[in-house]
């Protein structure tokens, strides 16, 4: 339980650096942060794919309703 806290923090972390914000909880949409498009998209793609070893597509990562659906995609 507390290494999948832990894990779920550095998530938001990870994602809240790569959107460039200064913290995004579970419930928030990701898609509606000012940065988000193209290049920001693929910038996640790659940091899930590094740190994860997930490898999501590009239409999966524009289609998760919100950073929970995302984070249980990712981490299992």
């Amino acid at each position: 339980m507390i290494k999948m806290q832990e894990a779920q923090k550095e998530f938001l972390s990870r994602l809240a650096g790569v959107l460039e914000v200064d913290s995004i909880a579970p419930d928030d949409d990701y898609r509606q942060t000012p940065l988000w498009g193209s290049l920001t998209c693929f910038a996640l793609k790659v940091t899930i794919m590094q740190h994860y070893g997930r490898d999501i597509t590009l239409k999966e990562l524009d289609s998760f309703s919100d950073v929970n659906a995302l984070m249980e995609k990712v981490l299992g």
